[in-house]
């Protein structure tokens, strides 16, 4: 609950941000504001927990884009991916890629796929057919899960499961190599 209410508020803080900012007295503060300085409902960060993506998600998406397969929507979250894939090698299985929906450094397993999910709006809780980027014939049907933030065009999750879908009649689709990593 408290995301989504963040979610809702970030427009208007980062609208006061930037008035704050441009009204600033420089000699009593240098810096300008930042959108977190007016948020009510600002999610607590965990010592623990990674600010960033996964490294293997950075490696694949820098291997996407060397590719020209990255769709345009993808790109919103480069910069972010780009400095968490630096330095890194890619995972032996890039990406599965739909028309609205990416899943970056896939992990196989025996009922779905996990990885870091970049989706449009459009795909949020909807089946979309994915397909290896490596190897096009090889095509999956999975389940995107719900969007974390209705209001955006288009979101990331790190850690995404999304299940296989079967139908009653039809046999599980061929399994694609596991990561050197498993």
């Amino acid at each position: 609950m408290r995301e989504r209410l963040h979610a809702a508020e970030r427009p208007i803080a980062n609208f006061h941000a930037w008035y704050a900012s441009a009204h600033r007295d420089p000699e009593k503060r240098r810096e300008p504001f930042t959108m977190e300085e007016f948020c009510w409902f600002l999610p607590p960060m965990d010592e623990g927990e990674a600010e960033g993506p996964p490294a293997a998600a950075g490696a694949a998406m820098l291997a996407l884009c060397e590719a020209v397969q990255v769709p345009g929507f993808a790109m919103a979250f480069y910069d972010a991916l780009a400095t968490a894939g630096e330095g890194t090698p890619p995972p032996s299985l890039l990406a599965l890629l739909a028309d609205d929906a990416l899943l970056l450094a896939p992990v196989e397993h025996q009922d779905g796929w996990g990885g870091l999910l970049l989706a449009e709006d459009t795909a949020a809780g909807q089946e979309r057919t994915f397909r290896l980027a490596d190897d096009p014939q090889r095509v999956v049907t999975l389940h995107v899960p719900p969007a974390p933030d209705a209001a955006a065009p288009a979101w990331a999750a790190a850690g995404s499961w999304l299940p296989i879908v079967r139908s009653g009649d039809s046999n599980p689709p061929p399994s694609a190599l596991l990561p050197e990593s498993l």
